[in-house]
């Protein structure tokens, strides 16, 4: 059990996700950041000069870290097919462990987690952050106290303009993330098992690659290209000039020759722009998701549709609309003074969760036995898209 004072920690992985992970854990009142680690140093220069952070320990490998720097825990915001390693390797040296989602991108790296952290005696905590805004910890609650009765439809909708910007990075390849079915509907399948309460049996989903596909009149990059001023997926568009991500992003340009500004539409990739997968559960709920990253809105919406009722989710509004059948009742629950902080509220809550979890006192938390269900998920509806047939969850 971890003492009452500050929790020592790691942070590893100095792109995106893990620089909003350095700037939360560093004026976090339960933590201590005691060292950086990435494989490219001037993005930890970048990030310790942004959030002041001093003379703090810069190491380029994990091992190294771990060999050098007492610390009590581990957060993970690397690469999504590169968890399994770091996670055995914080595990073995006795570290707690938060890994962003998701867990993994292959069956057998999910099994390599689920294995060490049980041998670890439990010490993993998976960043599954969906489930910790306010709206999504509700419905579960509404649905765990039998409002919907019994559950017997669920639909959730994802619509992410901001989603087009992986097609320019690392998320576009499988190889590296699994994706789209991995690397960003995890996040919803894993929400539609919660839901559901029992483990998936069949996955049918259907995508394609229909509006970012290859184009003769633009260029490779957006620096190089005659329609760079009134193209709106331009990387100027969504990444200023000068940012913080900007920064960070020529850095790793700078490192590895990856052109931060590679066209949305020329660029190489091998995933969906939109899908709809449908999921039945071993309960016999039926569940549908739809996904699509070629939309003028950002919003996530839910319906569970029950023997009692219905529960209907609009997180974009911080809503949730209760349908009764009988007697006939209809009720509004606004949310949106909870939330507090990126993903719905979710960012906000998520770490003072994994404190909890580290100090042995109650929180919520989810566990890779438990995580993974959302990436088997995900992997069943990328087999079942270019085999163009129902996948018997095994």
């Amino acid at each position: 059990m971890m003492k009452e004072n500050k929790i020592k920690i790691v942070a590893v992985g100095m792109g995106g996700r893990g620089s909003w992970g350095v700037r939360e854990l560093s004026k976090h009142p339960d933590f201590e950041l005691v060292a950086i680690v990435d494989i490219i140093p001037e993005r930890m220069d970048i990030l310790a000069a942004e959030y002041e952070l001093g003379e703090i320990a810069k190491f380029t490998t994990l091992k190294e870290c771990l060999k050098a720097a007492p610390s009590d825990a581990v957060a993970i915001f690397t690469p999504d097919g590169t968890h399994a390693d770091l996670v055995e390797a914080a595990l073995g040296a006795g570290r707690y462990v938060f890994v962003e989602k998701p867990l993994d991108i292959s069956e057998d790296r999910l099994d390599r987690i689920i294995d060490a952290d049980r041998k670890a005696g439990g010490k993993t905590f998976v960043g599954l952050n969906l489930r910790f805004t306010p709206v999504y910890t509700m419905v579960h609650e509404l649905v765990a106290e039998g409002v919907a009765g019994k559950v017997l439809n669920i639909q959730a909708d994802e619509f992410y303009s901001g989603g087009r910007t992986y097609f320019r990075r690392w998320n576009r390849l499988e190889s590296i993330g699994g994706g789209l079915w991995i690397t960003k509907a995890c996040h919803d399948f894993d929400l539609l098992y919660w839901m559901s309460g029992a483990e998936p049996k069949t996955v049918y989903a259907s995508g394609a690659l229909d509006y970012y596909k290859p184009r003769a009149d633009v260029a490779q990059t957006c620096r190089d290209c005659h329609l760079n001023d009134m193209c709106p997926d331009r990387y100027e568009a969504w990444i200023g000039r000068g940012s913080l991500a900007d920064r960070l992003n020529s850095a790793t340009e700078r490192a590895t020759g990856q052109r931060r500004d590679l066209c949305l539409f020329n660029s190489d990739k091998d995933t969906l722009d939109h899908g709809i997968a449908t999921v039945t559960f071993s309960n016999n709920v039926v569940a549908s998701y739809a996904l699509t990253v070629v939309t003028g809105m950002d919003n996530r919406l839910m319906r569970i549709g029950g023997t009692k009722g219905t529960i209907e989710a609009d997180v974009g509004a911080a809503k949730i609309t209760i349908r009764r059948r009988y007697p006939k009742g209809y009720e509004e629950i606004d949310l949106s003074a909870a939330i507090k902080g990126g993903h719905s509220g979710g960012d906000e809550r998520i770490f003072r969760q994994f404190a909890s979890f580290a100090r042995g006192e109650s929180s919520q938390v989810v566990r890779p036995a438990e995580a993974v269900m959302g990436v088997r998920i995900g992997i069943a509806a990328r087999q079942s898209t270019k085999e163009k047939r129902i996948v018997d969850f095994k």
